[in-house]
């Protein structure tokens, strides 16, 4: 069910199944909304009470002019305060791992997993934006055919990228989502200010929840050199590699993206 969430003077629009004893929170990447969440979601909404979220400058929520990383973590902890929710699992992806690992350092007792997919510790900027500046593109003026083209080659194994561009994967819904609610200009832009000179890499051991970091062996996007550093920073974090696999793990092996989160949210 599709709720408007009042949080910190914003409206935050979430979709919520409801029903299972244990919450599982999703939050979405760049330039993404709840709706490119919702394979994750259709893969434990049998066991969970999963809750996806549009972060704010995104999908259906409000789109401030400007807003932080650290923004996006009190919007976590208030959606659970929100929902009434005593503890819950989160699971962020890409973006919405950097959010993930800020909110569970800001603080942790509302936190029981924590699922960090295709993470990195810190960066001047967006991944993304980072890709697109290497191909000679502006991620403020770049249309969104162009970042998808620049986001496909670094998201894919090769065997994945074959695949996809032959038709034989479908990736339309991991990247854009059942619903048609891309960013302008002034909120791409707002939205790669907040991720500028992020560093999550300081506040490690403020970490006081079970965590999980996955990695996948072809991203190019946050290679996983860069989540083992994650893991290995954050004290009985469990890293996990995602085989055969780019940025798109989920998409490319659902069978062992699947497994292995189970397996962990079953500790």
């Amino acid at each position: 069910m599709k709720k408007f969430l009042n949080i910190n003077d914003i409206e935050i629009c979430i979709d919520d199944t409801e029903k299972g004893e244990k919450s599982l929170l999703l939050i979405h990447g760049l330039t993404g909304n709840k709706s490119t969440m919702y394979p994750v979601r259709d893969m434990f909404k049998d066991d969970y009470r999963v809750i996806t979220i549009d972060t704010r400058g995104h999908g259906e929520s409000t789109r401030p002019k400007e807003y932080t990383i650290d923004d996006h973590a009190d919007d976590i902890h208030e959606i659970i305060k929100e929902l009434d929710l005593e503890k819950v699992d989160v699971l962020g992806y890409s973006m919405g791992s950097y959010i993930a690992l800020r909110a569970a350092e800001v603080k942790s007792d509302d936190i029981d997993h924590l699922v960090l997919v295709c993470t990195k510790p810190n960066g001047k900027t967006s991944s993304v934006a980072r890709l697109l500046k290497e191909a000679n593109l502006d991620i403020t003026q770049v249309t969104q055919e162009e970042m998808m083209g620049v986001i496909l080659k670094a998201s894919l194994a090769p065997d994945s990228y074959e695949k996809a561009v032959n038709g034989e994967l479908n990736i339309d819904k991991y990247l854009n989502g059942d619903e048609n609610q891309e960013l302008n200009e002034e909120e791409k832009a707002a939205e790669d200010a907040s991720l500028a000179n992020f560093d999550n890499s300081k506040d490690y051991d403020k970490v006081d929840c079970k965590t999980l970091v996955i990695g996948a062996e072809y991203d190019g996007i946050n290679p996983p050199e860069l989540g083992r550093e994650v893991a290995d920073g954050i004290k009985d974090a469990q890293f996990e590699l995602i085989e055969n696999s780019g940025h798109l793990a989920v998409a490319e092996q659902p069978d062992d993206f699947q497994k292995i989160i189970k397996d962990f949210l079953n500790q």
